[in-house]
């Protein structure tokens, strides 16, 4: 059951929300779980950029869908998953704004066919600079240019980047996410995920960046480059 599984690990009034019986219980839970994450989810919608309206939109977007189906995605929180409520509710408001952007815009291309493939370029790079050495990310080399033989390297790295990404924690992937497919800046980073300063979002992105190489490093691949 849904409810055992969050059962010490999930706000109070999560588990309120779902043990009401009746509409005015039900609503008095409701309003108690978002006046508690409204910071987070306003934060969320403005980290997407634009004027008062449109975080407002997204804002009100989340809030709708959150609701839908008797709370539907609210129920399928599992703590047993590994990620805080928090941060779930984080990345489950981003997607929710992502689905907006896209049903308004439609879904923005993205080079080499590959969904994450902007994201993994992103973290290549961010890798570049924990080599020793001379590798910088100038140097990695252009795909339409370079060999048959460095096109395979390079779909080798890629892949294994996605692996490595696959093994973070939830808060882990969110933190590479904000920063390096977003690009949002430390600052704001901070606070979306509750960090107390930016200088805490810096210390864990290196540690999940050295995780990172250290997990590469025991494939056989010395770096970013291959």
């Amino acid at each position: 059951m849904v409810l055992s599984r969050m059962e010490g690990s999930a706000p109070l009034e999560l588990s309120q929300l779902f043990r009401a019986h009746d509409l005015a219980n039900r609503e008095a839970a409701w309003e108690k779980l978002i006046d508690r994450h409204t910071r987070l989810l306003m934060a969320v919608a403005r980290s997407f950029g634009g004027d008062h309206d449109s975080v407002m939109e997204r804002y009100s977007y989340i809030l709708e869908k959150l609701r839908d189906a008797e709370f539907r995605r609210l129920r399928s929180y599992d703590a047993a998953a590994g990620a805080s409520f928090p941060t779930w509710l984080t990345v489950t408001a981003r997607h929710l704004c992502l689905d907006l952007h896209r049903a308004r815009y439609g879904r923005a291309r993205r080079e080499h066919g590959s969904d994450d493939s902007a994201a993994v370029r992103a973290v290549r790079r961010a890798l570049s600079d924990l080599t020793e050495g001379d590798t910088s990310p100038d140097s990695i080399p252009d795909p339409a240019t370079e060999s048959v033989d460095a096109s395979a390297m390079r779909g080798n790295l890629d892949y294994c980047l996605r692996d490595a990404l696959a093994q973070l924690t939830p808060r882990q992937r969110l933190i590479i996410t904000l920063r390096f497919e977003d690009d949002l800046p430390a600052s704001r980073i901070a606070r979306i995920i509750g960090l107390p300063t930016p200088f805490h979002v810096y210390r864990q992105l290196s540690a999940v960046l050295t995780q990172m190489r250290a997990m590469l490093q025991a494939r056989g691949i010395d770096g970013p480059d291959g």
